[in-house]
């Protein structure tokens, strides 16, 4: 694996945390205790009489896991739990002889390991480390304790004359994608990092508002827009601004496509196939493929009024000439089918795939003009 220089924050927390877990499981073990045991034992310790509410909220655990835990610490002796003298409903938690008999054993655990894991930082930079860390944390926890419900985006050109000649459009690019594509080369939407660039979608919608008497259009792409329920109600504002909508999608989604259609939040759709039925697996990087997903959707938009166009990016490994008649005549009643060319970036998911030229395609395209004429060419792969 490459060494990288971005953010990777959850996998340094996970590494920190299961070091940790071993080394106080293993320090903890004569003393029938847990690593999992040992923060509310010293919340009970530090905080005698604290409730199982107060506990869940200091600590950022769910009641489950509270009462599975409080009841070890009760079996092996550690704690007693007495009704509240001010609320017989509520529970007061308390440490015994035997949990204040071993607490300072357990605090030279805790500051060994912290002495071994920040011997090589110097102090200064450990206090700036946990000032952010404890800035982080309380982040953390008012963001989980939201309700995750507007649409998030990974980046934002905010003018675009080119992708729609004669349109002013605004382009959003979505995370995520249920597909891996090999030929890919938008892979940082689709392999997000920890310290990816993010924009709500209540940001987009202010800035929408600003432009409204100079955009025409909003493309929303990705990654793969339709994984995401929270588009629909963010669409919706769109389109209440007057905004027609374009949307690039990779079929997988047809029922999500079939709704928008149906609700009319959006104009035009551009649905890129990846290849024939039988290698439809190969091309997208994935074992198992529902094709009656692919074809459901390119029925869908076959038969809907849209303005929808079909893109293809023909890959030397994965489509023969053979293949591309096959993938034009299922396109074959098509409005608009675009043949691509393909360029490597720094970001494809694979590299030293070797793409049709243009000029390869160009002698290829009366050929496939037989079996429609609405077959054009572009230059570039986006």
């Amino acid at each position: 694996m490459n060494e990288s220089n971005s953010t990777d924050l959850l996998l340094d927390i996970s590494i920190l945390y299961r070091s940790t877990q071993k080394y106080y499981d293993k320090m903890l073990q004569s003393l029938s205790l847990t690593y999992a045991q040992l923060p509310i034992l010293i919340l009970i310790y530090e905080h005698e009489g604290i409730s199982l509410q107060q506990i869940a909220y200091e600590g950022g655990y769910d009641k489950g896991t509270i009462t599975k835990q409080v009841q070890k610490l009760q079996e092996t002796g550690y704690i007693r739990v007495q009704s509240s003298k001010r609320d017989k409903r509520a529970k007061e938690l308390y440490t015994t002889q035997k949990a204040r008999s071993i607490m300072n054993k357990i605090y030279g655990i805790r500051a060994s390991w912290w002495q071994h894991i920040s011997a090589s930082i110097p102090e200064e930079d450990m206090q700036k480390f946990s000032t952010f860390y404890k800035t982080m944390v309380v982040s953390a926890r008012e963001f989980a304790q939201k309700d995750q419900e507007d649409i998030v985006f990974f980046d934002h050109q905010k003018l675009n004359v080119e992708i729609d000649p004669g349109k002013m459009s605004t382009i959003v690019w979505t995370g995520g994608c249920n597909f891996r594509c090999p030929f890919c080369d938008r892979s940082q939407f689709i392999f997000l990092k920890e310290d990816s660039r993010v924009i709500t979608g209540a940001k987009i919608l202010q800035y929408l508002k600003k432009r409204q008497n100079v955009l025409d259009q909003l493309v929303i792409t990705g990654g793969e827009p339709l994984m995401h329920a929270q588009l629909d109600p963010f669409l919706r504002e769109a389109k209440k601004m007057g905004y027609q909508i374009r949307i690039e999608i990779n079929g997988s989604y047809p029922q999500h496509l079939q709704d928008l259609i149906k609700a009319k939040l959006v104009d035009q759709v551009v649905m890129s196939l990846k290849n024939t039925p039988e290698k439809y697996g190969q091309s997208i990087g994935v074992d198992q493929t529902e094709i009656q997903k692919i074809q459901r959707s390119v029925d869908i938009l076959l038969h809907c009024d849209l303005d929808v166009r079909f893109t293809i990016l023909p890959i030397k490994e994965f489509h023969s000439q053979k293949d591309l008649i096959e993938m034009i005549s299922w396109l074959k009643d098509a409005a608009s089918i675009e043949l691509r060319t393909y360029h490597e970036s720094m970001e494809s998911i694979q590299k030293d795939l070797h793409g049709y030229t243009y000029q390869e395609l160009q002698s290829l395209l009366p050929k496939l003009q037989e079996i429609t004429p609405n077959i054009k060419l572009k230059g570039g792969s986006l």
